[in-house]
């Protein structure tokens, strides 16, 4: 058994000091850290303590378990997120969409996430709290940006979940995986202006009605 007792006087269990939750952010911030540099391999109870500068009862005090830790530090990618931005056009909501996605995968929030994503296939646990969290999180948003394109008459059919939206992030993830080298915030633009809005525009008209000769009009 590990001795938990640290010079703080902190111990795990009913004996010991209360929790401080002022230091859960700063908590939080370390495991983040730890996962970026050092990979799910390297993240212990030892590493996360030292990169927080607390004893390391006040990590057991939170997380019994390794599993428990990164399950928590999961949660905390979900709140470095962005709200669905509303700029009055489709066009200008995805830009600003993508140009954050480019940013948190090109930062700590990217780092931390691709340290993990060689463990989740092993730990079902974890798996269901990214899918719940980070991208259930994203997912929402992308959805909520479709739904005010639709509103404001700029989308003539539903978009959220189809290929087309995929077409959004898709690109840029996949350039993420496997470049192994930062996004830039150009190739964000470039997929929005060559990619997904041409495809926006092709089916709006593919769902545009048919004058009498049977050829499609321009919807409006």
């Amino acid at each position: 058994m590990p001795n938990l007792t640290t010079a703080d006087g902190d111990r795990p269990g009913r004996g010991g000091r209360p929790r401080d939750p002022s230091r859960d952010g700063a908590i939080r911030a370390a495991i983040l850290q730890v996962l970026a540099e050092s990979g799910y391999t390297g993240l212990t109870m030892d590493a996360v303590a030292a990169a927080a500068g607390v004893g390391k009862a006040t990590i057991y005090r939170r997380w019994r378990t390794k599993s428990d830790l990164v399950a928590d530090a999961i949660a905390e990618l979900s709140q470095m997120s962005i709200e669905a931005p509303d700029t009055g056009s489709l066009e200008g909501d995805l830009r600003e969409l993508l140009r954050w996605l480019v940013g948190a995968l090109n930062g700590p929030l990217g780092a931390s996430t691709l340290a993990l994503l060689s463990a989740l296939p092993h730990e079902p646990g974890l798996r269901a709290a990214f899918r719940n969290g980070p991208l259930g999180v994203w997912r929402a948003t992308f959805r909520q940006v479709w739904q005010q394109a639709e509103a404001r008459g700029e989308v003539h059919q539903p978009v959220a979940g189809t290929a087309v939206s995929s077409t959004a992030s898709a690109p840029i993830l996949q350039r993420w995986l496997f470049s192994g080298e930062p996004v830039p915030e150009s190739f964000a633009d470039e997929v929005l202006a060559d990619v997904v809005l041409p495809l926006i525009h092709a089916r709006n008209l593919a769902g545009a009605p048919s004058d009498p000769r049977g050829c499609r009009t321009e919807a409006p």
